[in-house]
């Protein structure tokens, strides 16, 4: 089986900014189920889904290179969100669907206020890790940020087999879930 090696989100951006070629095609790799289950449930084909990713991972590049592309989020949900505006705008075109039934777009990137709140949920999730308890969040970190599997996180932080890291995930997000609900619960109540 292929395995390809994804960087992190950060090495991914300094490999475009030092035009690295070799990271397109892990991007098109990693990120072609996500992009393509959208668009063909959208009623695309293969070869739109095809044409949607690399039109995002060409977006991500140049934007990168400008230097208009700042890391708020996941590189994956950038990419799904520039892939499902160009679809939208691309199927506007085709005329398939009534221009009131599609939000607008201007150019196929994601609009200023799905970054924004894309901002507000990544700052609340930081707040959050920082209020729980460290091991917790170096394990969230590491299966969620850096998308380890449960095994290098069990060897990594020294469980004894990758159950004890899948256990102590869910508690772990459990925990993050609590503070998060504590945060978003207590700006209502000072209303």
């Amino acid at each position: 089986m292929l395995k390809i090696n994804l960087f992190g989100d950060r090495q991914i951006i300094e490999r475009i900014k030092a035009n690295d070629h070799s990271v397109l095609g892990e991007l098109f790799f990693h990120y072609k189920k996500m992009v393509f289950t959208y668009i063909k449930s959208h009623g695309g084909c293969e070869a739109d889904a095809e044409d949607m990713l690399q039109e995002a991972v060409i977006v991500l590049w140049q934007n990168v290179c400008s230097g208009k592309f700042e890391l708020t989020s996941k590189i994956g949900t950038y990419l799904t969100a520039v892939a499902k505006n160009k679809w939208m705008a691309e199927m506007r075109k085709r005329k398939k669907y009534s221009d009131d039934s599609l939000p607008e777009l201007s150019d196929g990137n994601p609009s200023s206020l799905d970054m924004l709140l894309e901002e507000e949920k990544i700052a609340n999730i930081r707040r959050a890790l920082e209020a729980i308890h460290p091991v917790c969040k170096k394990l969230l970190l590491l299966f969620y940020f850096e998308e380890r599997s449960l095994e290098e996180i069990a060897g990594i932080m020294n469980f004894s087999n990758a159950n004890v890291a899948k256990s102590k995930n869910y508690q772990c997000k459990k925990s993050l879930e609590a503070v998060l609900k504590r945060q978003i619960l207590l700006p209502e109540r000072r209303i």
